[in-house]
């Protein structure tokens, strides 16, 4: 028994319908491929210049060769200004490992939870004096800056620090700015700055060497800030009233 098919052909209406979903997808798409991509940062930049390093030649171009070989054949193209070989036998790869994992333990601490811990277990120095909530955190952010760069440590504490003083209504330049110049100090352990991790790489110096004389250097410093910050700071940033931009963090947009 034979069946006739029928095949009805889409109206107007459904293929604008199935055109218009397909452009939105598209456009979805787009977007979201487009916002993954992460920005150019120095880094890029570095590793693009090192690249280039192994690229452009050491010589200018000749119509000759460009002398021998140990085994006596002609060198047809001049060697590049870097190859793997140098770079293997006379980069530092400790420091590298140091200032890495300095920014990884950063980064691990804001992913894992632990900034947003910290800030918690500080809100009870609400109950001490303003003077010695600065020296303590200033010595907080000190000690931590000794085990990743400056930048890290202020991205992670800063935040941290504008918000409690914010709970505690206490201005927030008073335990920021002191925090901010006290991430600088670093002078005990290698990882703390680029510096100090040259210093201990070429100096033939030990660990204990640069605690002896970065502890120290740690407490005259802190010391200095909070002075500073008590004194012509105080003043000068009228940190006696609690400021109205300051508290923003609690307004309704």
């Amino acid at each position: 028994m034979m069946h006739d098919v029928v095949l009805l052909a889409p109206s107007s209406q459904d293929l604008q319908h199935a055109l218009r979903r397909f452009t939105a997808e598209c456009e979805a798409a787009g977007m979201k491929s487009s916002s993954s991509k992460s920005e150019k940062e120095d880094g890029t930049v570095a590793v693009f210049m090192s690249m280039l390093f192994f690229i452009i030649p050491s010589q200018l171009p000749t119509c000759g060769s460009y002398g021998f070989t140990k085994a006596g054949k002609t060198i047809k193209a001049p060697p590049a200004l870097l190859n793997w070989q140098v770079v293997q036998e006379r980069m530092p790869w400790n420091i590298i490992l140091l200032m890495g994992g300095g920014f990884a333990l950063a980064s691990g601490s804001e992913v894992s939870g632990l900034s947003k811990w910290l800030g918690e277990s500080l809100a009870p120095l609400q109950k001490i004096p303003p003077f010695a909530i600065s020296i303590l955190l200033s010595l907080l952010v000190a000690t931590f800056t000794e085990c990743s760069s400056n930048t890290a440590t202020t991205t992670l504490f800063l935040p941290v620090l504008g918000s409690m003083a914010t709970a505690i209504q206490l201005h927030p330049l008073y335990v920021m700015l002191p925090c901010t110049i006290a991430a600088s100090l670093a002078f005990m352990l290698p990882v703390a700055t680029p510096p100090n991790a040259i210093a201990f790489s070429f100096g033939n110096l030990k660990i204990i060497d640069m605690v002896r004389a970065g502890f120290m250097l740690n407490i005259i410093g802190i010391l200095c800030i909070n002075l500073g910050i008590n004194t012509w700071g105080y003043a000068m940033f009228n940190m006696g009233t609690f400021s109205q931009w300051a508290n923003n963090t609690h307004s309704q947009p």
